[in-house]
């Protein structure tokens, strides 16, 4: 599968997830790419764990509010 569509998957999975899951979930990640660093990065499971991390990463900017400042 390509990075969209694990993106896609991961999308929905972490729909729901608070700021702590996703932190939590992208320490996971980013521990499971150290266990494998000689893996390159065309990789089915990289490419699947950057998927992840990124729509963990999103939602946890959608998390955030706005902060709008006047210049």
């Amino acid at each position: 599968m390509n990075y969209g569509k694990w993106h896609a998957i991961f999308e929905v999975k972490v729909k729901h997830y608070t700021e702590a899951t996703c932190d939590h979930a992208i320490k996971d990640c980013h521990e499971t790419l150290k266990l494998h660093r000689d893996m390159p990065t065309d990789d089915p499971y990289y490419i699947k764990l950057w998927a992840e991390i990124d729509a963990l990463r999103e939602r946890k900017m959608k998390l955030k509010p706005y902060h709008l400042t006047s210049c």
